[in-house]
């Protein structure tokens, strides 16, 4: 894919063979909301509120870009316990700015890691999200990452992926391919054909997972139960 060639990485992001965003930091903000038509904040309420995040929680979002979900997320949590949220993204830049947006919340903590080798130990977390990136990764790394997710995950938590779909209208294919075709994103193409529901059954989440809403005609959110056992 050509496309991964023509703007600079930085060093973390050259060890993947996903689609990273170095380059795209300074603008993403105000762009992340055009790509959704104007439903970006909508989508994070509904994620926010399938984490179920009125007890105490560690929770990790990968994929994080410039941390507003990730910032969402940690105020959600009860202030009045220890707050543990991470952020993770390939993207040195957009970790950047994340944590300069960061401010005074102790427990919010970003770092520049790859989803497929997450720098965290064995169930580490209650909560882990993605919102709008695993249409960066192929097939492989979809499968590697969700089983890194799980890895992280405690016995019991729960994960939710907010992302590009089986279509299921006409507007929602057209918007669905016409981010294909704008961007010649071969992993966008994968999504579209299903390939994330069959890497989902193709890891240790198979089984435990479900389509809980679908959005815009082309996105679903995902979500994920690793269960009390802790077997695949």
């Amino acid at each position: 894919m050509a496309e991964k060639r023509l703007h600079p990485r930085s060093a973390t992001a050259r060890r993947t063979a996903g689609i990273t965003l170095d380059h795209a930091a300074p603008v993403y903000d105000w762009l992340a909301p055009l790509m959704t038509l104007g439903s970006e904040h909508r989508l994070h309420r509904r994620v926010v509120a399938r984490l179920a995040l009125d007890r105490p929680a560690a929770v990790l979002d990968v994929g994080c870009g410039t941390g507003t979900l990730t910032r969402q997320i940690y105020d959600a949590l009860p202030a009045d316990a220890p707050r543990r949220v991470c952020g993770v993204d390939a993207a040195e830049a957009m970790i950047a700015v994340a944590r300069k947006k960061a401010g005074d919340r102790p427990g919010l903590a970003f770092d520049a890691a790859l989803a497929e080798e997450l720098p965290y130990s064995d169930a580490s977390f209650d909560r882990a999200l993605s919102t709008f990136f695993f249409h960066h990764l192929n097939f492989d790394l979809k499968i590697k990452a969700l089983a890194e997710i799980w890895r992280a995950l405690r016995p019991g938590g729960q994960a939710a992926i907010l992302d590009v779909d089986v279509p299921y209208t006409r507007f929602g294919a057209l918007c669905a391919w016409s981010g294909y075709w704008l961007f010649h994103q071969a992993e966008i193409a994968e999504n579209i054909r299903g390939k994330l529901r069959a890497a989902l059954d193709a890891s240790p989440w198979r089984g435990h997972w479900n389509i809980a809403s679908r959005h815009s005609g082309y996105l679903s959110l995902f979500m994920l139960v690793k269960p009390q056992e802790n077997k695949p």
